[in-house]
């Protein structure tokens, strides 16, 4: 039976990965960095405290890629504080979950920052038991930590969570930590995100019910 919703933020509560898209080029000016678009894509997956190292070197202290983190952070959140707001019919959705009786978790790769930024400008922390942001966790996505505290902090079985996922990283984390996973399409395809192993695929949460999420489940 179910009884925990969990999902990630960038690109699934919020559409916000074309600006972070953009920060990262603004960061890379600043820091007088060219980087190609491929190599970035290679090394752009987990944490930054993982990211940071990939592009600096592996001499680079915690203590320096979280400053440089948060150079990074705060363009992202100067170019994205004025275009902020939910994905379609999430907020409905976080109420019928709430009021179902469910237990809703955040799980996410952003920086403790970028979370209370989003939660505040969202006015949405209230409905939500259990937040674990990559501050938290010593491995980032696709390692399933993130999932697993966020599980433990809400007292609930992995087996009994569903999640809400946008990209292959992310739904790769979900599943390693046993849970079911419905994917968000801003970023990969339906098809590719079906190919991932996910139970559905939507654009939005545009007139989701807890009863349909309940089918999915099953």
């Amino acid at each position: 039976m179910l009884e925990a919703v969990i999902f990630d933020m960038d690109g699934t509560m919020v559409d916000s990965l074309p600006h972070h898209h953009k920060s990262w080029d603004v960061f890379f000016e600043m820091q007088g960095i060219k980087m190609e678009p491929a190599a970035f894509d290679r090394i752009h997956h987990g944490t930054l405290y993982d990211i940071m190292p990939r592009i600096f070197g592996s001499h680079l202290t915690q203590q320096e890629s979280y400053a440089l983190g948060m150079i990074k952070e705060q363009a992202f959140r100067e170019l994205y504080k004025n275009d902020i707001q939910p994905l379609t019919g999430l907020l409905t959705l976080l109420q019928q979950i709430k009021a179902a009786g469910l237990k809703i978790g955040l799980a996410t790769a952003a920086d403790n920052t970028n979370v209370d930024f989003t939660l505040d400008a969202l006015g949405i922390r209230y409905f939500f038991d259990a937040i674990v942001s990559s501050d938290m966790v010593k491995e980032g996505k696709p390692s399933p930590a993130v999932y697993l505290q966020t599980a433990q902090l809400l007292s609930v079985m992995p087996a009994k969570c569903l999640v809400f996922e946008d990209t292959a990283s992310g739904v790769e984390a979900a599943i390693a930590a046993g849970m079911k996973v419905v994917g968000i399409t801003t970023g990969l395809s339906q098809a590719q995100m079906m190919q991932l192993g996910v139970v559905a695929a939507f654009a939005n949460f545009d007139g989701l019910k807890v009863s349909e999420l309940s089918k999915i489940f099953a």
